[in-house]
């Protein structure tokens, strides 16, 4: 990826093919966004005026940003049923990965329409954030983005932990950061072509409740990584308790040792996994003022 990045792309080919069904209501820019595309695709680690070559490819190209037309949705949909038409024709599988990214622009204070990024609102720590939904096949081919959002987060609030706990006890997820992973599950299952088995893999962020019931409601698979030994409903889960429990109980179906580098201030290590799967239903926590339902899960 680095040499990618570094040299550019021999061919843009592509990306004519990926923005050939365009329609941003105005032919011109059309033909703009084409273009503008291919000059950053022969040099994606440079800016834009840099990757343009010339004072008026950039300025067109800053115009083409500018114009209401060219919404980001506009802009995207081709790459978004280039990407489907990829994911049908794989044969097989499509793991989608969710992760969120945070650009700081901390030293440009002048910049408009920034947010606070880190855990206070400091100037130097400003800048967008942006989550990803993105599709690979099971072998580590990436097939095309399916969601992306971009935002910046209004000014953190003046308050303490118990404060800030109680605050978001009493918040809809809609209104809160956490909805990211919601939207792009919602735009994955709607995006993703008929028939073709799609697997959304995410980190510990996502293990939320809200999550796991909206999958549920979506009958769409996950693979995130759990956060905390969750409750369980223990009739409908061999008699367990806790996931931990769950999992302790249930028979490996294999293992493997790996040796893990060392990285920093961590030691290199020896590893030994185990896969073991458990059926479990997740007993709901108290939600102040929402009551809950439980969740089936795979562990």
């Amino acid at each position: 990826m680095r040499a990618i990045m570094e040299a550019g792309t021999e061919s843009v080919e592509w990306v004519r093919q990926e923005f050939a069904r365009a329609d941003l209501s105005d032919k011109r820019l059309d033909r703009r966004l084409v273009k503008t595309a291919e000059y950053l695709a022969q040099s994606p680690g440079s800016p834009i005026n840099e990757a343009c070559g010339n004072w008026a490819s950039t300025q067109a190209a800053y115009r083409l940003f500018n114009n209401a037309k060219a919404s980001a949705a506009g802009i995207l949909k081709p790459h978004w049923e280039a990407t489907a038409a990829r994911m049908a024709g794989c044969g097989g599988a499509v793991l989608v990965m969710q992760d969120t990214v945070f650009f700081s622009y901390g030293r440009h204070v002048r910049t408009r329409g920034l947010g606070p990024i880190g855990k206070s609102n400091a100037a130097h720590d400003r800048g967008l954030i942006m989550h990803n939904a993105l599709a690979f096949t099971t072998s580590g081919v990436p097939l095309g983005i399916v969601s992306q959002s971009i935002w910046a987060r209004g000014e953190i609030p003046e308050e303490d932990y118990q404060e800030k706990i109680e605050r978001l006890q009493v918040t809809a997820i809609e209104e809160k950061e956490s909805a990211k992973w919601l939207i792009a599950l919602k735009e994955t299952v709607e995006r993703a072509p008929a028939g073709v088995p799609v697997v959304t893999v995410a980190d510990r962020e996502s293990d939320f409740f809200e999550f796991l019931t909206r999958a549920q409601d979506l009958q769409a698979h996950y693979l995130i990584r759990a956060r905390t030994d969750r409750k369980l409903v223990p009739e409908d889960s061999a008699g367990c308790t806790r996931m931990l429990e769950a999992l302790s109980d249930a028979p490996a179906w294999g293992s493997m040792t790996i040796e893990v580098p060392g990285n920093g201030s961590r030691k290199a290590r020896t590893a030994a996994i185990e896969v073991r799967t458990a059926e479990v239903t997740i007993q709901p926590h108290r939600a102040v003022g929402r009551p809950r339902r439980p969740a089936p899960a795979s562990l």
